[in-house]
């Protein structure tokens, strides 16, 4: 033997070591990839909260069991229901294809002093009903979130699998079956006849796009379907984030001073920490606080572009639920807090909320325009006040004034999202 044979021979077992090493580190890794994807936090729901809530159904809490069991008869009735995507709207878009979504301006109404009512005319917080109807795409997206919402929280809470089953066919016939998906743009929401095939505006009709993401993280943490469907389906959110971040609506939306612009926020940064790209999500949750929260806010707490409208306190409220959203991506998911922030002239997201807190209370008396909800009075208890309980919930601070609180009008899905154990609480 050789002296290159005698060296190879001698050291063959070390080789074989070596190797096999090699194999149990690459083994260890995919396992702790497993495990991190299947313990991987959801991007759009709080699982601290939602931990609470399933620790609160367990000890029989009524209010706690109450919401469950009204969760459950909601997602049976999903289970149910046939899944109707965008193909089965009865207007084409411009586009001439019928995979493109597609609605009507909501506020836009047949000009009365044309023959042909074109083009339509603008009627600020009049909501045209022709959208509710099966010609365009906005009722069956508002259902789309609203059955996988239900779907969700069944599953997350009642372990069965047949929740997550009907979710994951919901998925498939929306965003991966090519006779039936939607295309990842929204080139031609909220088109104006007579005017425009479409506006950036409709983008604020996806801002809800977190339940799909909560779907397919669950389905995927719990090895519900197939590595090929999350490729498909991770493939059209990054081809929907691409298009949100550089097509001509998407850019326009950005630009928006008012509660659109902070939706698209919302929006673009938890579809983007879902697809890892935390750099970009990052970039746009801190440009929240020069662009809208040093913009929007007046020093004093005002929003005065949403006290402009009609329904001024829908889109106080509105605009305040966007930032929060966005507030509480920034502190699970990054560095960046957006409630301590302030900006050089004294405008910060704390102070929009004490603006309102002197109206719940009726120390102050609401002087803007609210023409739906039986009024400025009723919006502020029935709408406001609930989303300031959320808020506090949510981001663990002090918010609404002392003795009042919003529980009593959390809907079911929101007690088990929220987790309203508090010991001032108050219900029906």
């Amino acid at each position: 033997m050789n002296n290159l044979s005698k060296l190879v021979s001698k050291h063959t077992k070390y080789i074989y070591i070596f190797i096999i090493s090699l194999a149990c580190c690459l083994i260890i890794g995919n396992l702790s990839s497993a495990s991190k994807a299947a313990n991987q936090e959801l991007v759009h729901l709080n699982v601290d909260r939602l931990a609470l809530a399933k620790e609160m159904i367990k000890k029989g809490d009524p209010i706690f069991l109450k919401a469950y069991e009204e969760v459950i008869a909601t997602a049976d009735l999903a289970i149910e229901k046939e899944i109707d995507p965008v193909t089965n709207k009865t207007v084409i878009p411009a586009s001439g294809d019928i995979h493109d979504y597609y609605t009507l301006s909501p506020y836009h109404w047949p000009d009365p002093e044309q023959e042909d009512g074109l083009p339509w005319v603008y009627r600020d917080g009049e909501f045209n009903p022709i959208n509710k109807g099966s010609e365009t795409d906005w009722t069956r997206l508002k259902g789309l979130f609203s059955s996988l919402n239900s779907l969700n929280l069944a599953y997350y809470f009642s372990g069965e699998t047949k929740y997550m089953h009907k979710a994951r066919e919901i998925i498939r016939v929306w965003f991966i079956n090519k006779a039936t998906k939607v295309n990842p743009n929204v080139n031609h929401g909220q088109a104006i006849p007579g005017k425009l095939p479409g506006t950036n505006f409709a983008i604020i009709d996806w801002v809800d796009i977190g339940k799909v993401i909560t779907t397919i993280q669950l389905l995927e943490s719990n090895q519900l379907w197939s590595g090929e469907e999350k490729q498909v389906m991770d493939q059209w959110l990054t081809d929907f984030s691409q298009w949100l971040l550089e097509s001509d609506f998407g850019v326009l939306e950005r630009t928006r001073l008012n509660n659109h612009g902070c939706n698209y926020d919302y929006l673009v940064s938890g579809i983007l920490i879902y697809l890892e790209k935390m750099d970009e999500a990052t970039a746009i949750i801190e440009s929240v606080k020069t662009q809208r929260i040093a913009t929007q806010i007046d020093p004093d707490g005002s929003q005065p572009r949403e006290l402009s409208r009609t329904k001024s306190v829908n889109y106080t409220v509105n605009n305040l639920w966007a930032l929060v959203r966005v507030a509480d991506l920034g502190r699970r998911f990054t560095d960046v807090d957006l409630w301590s922030y302030q900006s050089d002239n004294g405008a910060s997201l704390k102070k929009a909320f004490e603006f309102v807190n002197p109206y719940f209370t009726q120390k102050s008396t609401w002087k803007w325009k609210q023409i739906i909800g039986g009024g400025a009075d009723s919006q502020l208890a029935n709408l406001a006040l609930p989303m300031f309980s959320k808020t506090e919930l949510m981001l663990g601070e002090k918010i609404v004034p002392e003795g009042l609180c919003g529980y009593d009008k959390f809907k079911a899905h929101e007690v088990l999202m929220y987790a309203p154990i508090h010991k001032t609480k108050k219900y029906n």
